[in-house]
């Protein structure tokens, strides 16, 4: 295995990619690599600034990147290759040299976008956690209290169902954004696999959706937030929600969270239970599951496993 963190970061995510089955990302990163290797212009992009090294998933950043220049207008060679701005599919070579070519005369730009904080709102997920809400609505036949870590956008968080009402909602993240901003949604699309049609127009549909329903995701450290916000209410089912959050975190910052979410569940009662629903990655399964836990009695239920995107469920509860 390579000593070097941009290859090996890189063949990890080529894989991923293949995995699941995005053919145009993991062709892409291909070439990305390999000029790498050839200390061609990606190989100089991480070497001009070597805080880009560093830096988390730098092939989801680098894609990202190029798909924010193409959805914004300001790289019409590349979105005329991507399926998400109406390019053809399959393109991989063309697409390649495009963004070699980017690369090369606009690194400053590219740079910048590739140092955000990656975004993501997922809103397949929507349908593992709504199962989970549902369990925990049936469980105790109370109203819920909702409160989403790591929400960015906050489009899960305005989960509806036939099954449960939702009494109160807040959400909070390092880095919120905001639905009502042209800028933040186009960075929540930009991290969408530009060959996935159908991510790109349910994030559409689910954008547009939220900006009728209004709700502020709170900038704040989840941990304090969690602390300050957070407590049973008699009269109300209260639930913590998240997903694919733990990836984000060191050992030591999830046994924290687990530590302040369980005290918060030590002071739930009959007629104040609380629970904390979480869609997280299983490193025995290879797969994320969907779990509740519930207080009083920190009973442990897992709802259903899935892939990252919550596709190819399979129902356990």
């Amino acid at each position: 295995m390579t000593s070097d963190p941009v290859e090996r970061h890189l063949e990890r995510q080529i894989e991923a990619f293949a995995f699941m089955r995005s053919d145009l990302y993991a062709h892409t990163l291909e070439h990305a690599l390999a000029d790498y290797r050839a200390h061609g212009v990606t190989y100089r992009f991480f070497e001009n600034d070597p805080a880009r090294k560093a830096m988390s998933t730098p092939g989801v950043r680098l894609m990202a990147a190029f798909h924010f220049l193409a959805l914004t207008g300001n790289a019409p060679d590349i979105a005329t290759r991507l399926p998400s701005c109406g390019g053809a599919p399959g393109q991989w070579d063309a697409l390649w040299e495009a963004m070699r070519a980017r690369l090369e005369f606009d690194e400053a730009r590219v740079g910048a976008l590739f140092a955000q904080t990656p975004q993501t709102n997922e809103v397949l997920r929507a349908t593992v956690l709504t199962a989970g809400l549902s369990t925990f609505a049936r469980g105790w036949n109370l109203p819920l209290r909702l409160f989403e870590i790591g929400a960015s956008a906050g489009l899960n968080t305005r989960i509806e169902s036939d099954d449960f009402i939702v009494a109160e909602r807040a959400a909070c993240d390092l880095h919120p954004l905001d639905v009502n901003r042209e800028e933040d949604c186009t960075r929540l699309l930009a991290y969408v696999w530009a060959d996935d049609r159908e991510r790109v127009d349910l994030l559409r549909q689910a954008i547009a959706r939220a900006r009728m329903q209004p709700l502020v995701v709170e900038q704040a450290d989840m941990f304090e937030w969690l602390t300050r916000r957070v407590e049973p209410k008699v009269g109300y089912a209260t639930v913590v929600m998240q997903s694919v959050v733990a990836d984000h975190l060191t050992k030591d910052e999830r046994a924290r969270l687990s530590g302040i979410v369980e005290a918060i569940g030590h002071e739930a009662t009959p007629n104040g239970p609380f629970g904390w629903l979480r869609m997280e990655f299983h490193p025995d399964s290879r797969r994320y599951q969907t779990r509740l836990m519930t207080w009083p009695g920190g009973f442990d239920d897992l709802i259903a496993t899935s892939t990252g995107h919550a596709r190819e469920i399979e129902w356990i509860a």
